[in-house]
């Protein structure tokens, strides 16, 4: 990117400094620019690879001051209004990111990036104006066809939209243009777990993952197949304790109860395992921290699993009369849970797959 500077800027500093970036080492590069602007406090490239790398590192108020005053630097740099539409998104301030995106886009209004920017700006609203936003993508696609950038975000807006095989026909797109295309990997992977597919989603993840291991938004959404994993398991362990009672209510004996728990914790295991298999190496160590990470919703849904676990368990193994407390007990905690009203909430609530653009 260019710009007005006093005259003295480092080209190579920057250029390794932009380097850094490409690498994700955020830190290293801002000091990069640091070190530029302090013999050139008027470099406006250094002040916006500032702001990108403090934007990298969530510090979005000071992204957003180094980038505004680059903007005041050169009113005309339309890269500026671009570099300025990616913090106010990531800071959740829709019109003024929409405002940023139409100065952008006057300023350059045959650049492919101006018309991106302006899509995402309009997605970012509070109600987001998918429609207005599909256009815009799609006339970023006209403008570079061989951006899998811009593929992959018709395909967002198309699968906002509810077009969802068109969207990930636009993702594939993406990923036929770049195989390692991390964002359009992960929205992929997103809509398969839409449709309940946690194998594929998770199979995809995990590649995802082996190409971008610092990309965020790929280790919340593999926290969401865990928990959407764990959402099924909730509800065969409900269904589990549900037979179970019946059996324990007819007076089915000890061997037949024992022999439908053995049944089922095959088929749940085969369930975990056939999911565990696709997800990234080490997984188990790095799902121990799920607690910590998840919403309460998520926390809630742990501790259920737990409780009806416990509760399938005895009723399935535990000798008659124990089984029998067991199952009363569970009853009651259940209808004192609404438990049938909480898995619906549940499956709204808890899990929160995150798109990348």
């Amino acid at each position: 990117m260019g710009g007005v500077s006093s005259g003295g800027e480092d080209w190579r500093a920057l250029a390794h400094a932009e380097q850094l970036l490409d690498l994700r080492r955020d830190a290293e590069a801002e000091q990069r620019f640091r070190d530029v602007l302090a013999s050139d406090p008027q470099s406006v490239r250094a002040l916006l690879g500032l702001g990108r790398a403090l934007n990298r590192q969530d510090r979005h108020a000071e992204a957003e001051r180094a980038v505004r005053s680059a903007v005041a630097l050169d009113p005309e740099h339309a890269g500026g209004y671009q570099v300025l539409v990616d913090i106010l998104c990531d800071r959740r301030d829709g019109p003024a990111a929409v405002a940023a995106a139409e100065t952008a886009l006057s300023l350059a209004p045959h650049d492919f990036t101006s018309h991106y920017q302006h899509a995402r700006a309009l997605l970012s609203q509070r109600r987001p104006r998918v429609r207005d936003a599909y256009e815009a993508a799609l006339r970023a696609v006209d403008l570079a066809p061989h951006s899998p950038d811009a593929h992959n975000l018709v395909g967002l807006c198309l699968d906002a939209l509810g077009y969802h095989d068109h969207a990930q026909a636009a993702f594939r797109n993406a990923l036929a243009i770049d195989p390692l295309h991390t964002l359009a990997q992960n929205n992929l992977a997103a809509t398969e777990m839409d449709r309940g597919r946690l194998g594929h989603a998770a199979g995809m993840l995990r590649s995802a993952v082996g190409n971008d291991p610092q990309e965020k938004r790929l280790h919340q959404n593999l926290d969401a197949v865990l928990l959407l994993l764990g959402r099924r398991v909730l509800w065969s362990l409900f269904g589990a304790a549900v037979v179970l009672g019946i059996m324990l209510a007819a007076g089915a004996p000890w061997w037949a109860r024992a022999l439908g728990g053995v049944a089922y914790v095959g088929a749940v295991a085969l369930l975990v395992h056939r999911v565990r298999a696709e997800l990234p190496a080490g997984v188990s160590q790095w799902g121990r921290g799920l607690w910590g990470r998840t919403r309460w919703t998520g926390r809630y849904l742990m501790m259920l699993l737990v409780l009806l676990s416990v509760g399938v368990l005895l009723l399935a193994f535990a000798p008659y009369a124990v089984a029998t407390a067991a199952g009363l007990a569970l009853a009651s905690s259940l209808q004192v849970l609404g438990l049938v009203c909480v898995l619906g909430w549940l499956g709204y609530a808890v899990v929160n797959l995150v798109r990348g653009r």
